[in-house]
């Protein structure tokens, strides 16, 4: 088996499905409001200030510690988080379990080393077609 491949993220996928997401939680809300016996005025202003902010810290926490890109070799999964891009590479050997998700919109990977290592990679910041690849040939590749 020979492989090489690689996915980037790109913060217009995550702010766009954040986007999208809190829209949506935001049209509900106001619809709920309306119902003056369901919500009153203020908690219907602190529950929509609590969901911006939530979605706000959400990008927050990717650009501090999100996965920016992953890279796929024979041998190791390195996937590169942060500002930093700081490298974590996980070799094929080391890999206990796997889960995968393919849900449209929110697929993600969780993988789990021998020595207790977690890694999670989501589909939000990464472009829907080659995190499909990618998750393709991740399956392939981990170990049964």
């Amino acid at each position: 088996m020979n492989i090489h491949l690689s996915i980037r993220a790109h913060p217009r996928y995550l702010i766009a499905t954040d986007a999208a997401a809190l829209l949506l939680v935001e049209m509900l809300l106001f619809a709920v409001s309306r119902i003056r016996s369901l919500m009153s005025p203020l908690a219907s202003l602190f529950f929509g200030m609590a969901v911006i902010a939530g979605f706000a810290a959400d990008v927050g926490f990717w650009f501090w510690k999100g996965i920016r890109a992953a890279e796929l070799t024979d041998d190791a999964l390195t996937v590169y988080a942060g500002r930093s891009l700081t490298p974590r590479s996980f070799p094929r050997a080391t890999i206990l379990k796997s889960r995968f998700s393919r849900l449209p919109g929110s697929g993600n990977v969780r993988l789990r080393t021998l020595s207790g290592k977690r890694v999670r990679i989501s589909e939000n910041a990464f472009p829907r077609q080659e995190f499909t690849r990618f998750v393709t040939a991740l399956e392939i590749w981990v170990p049964r």
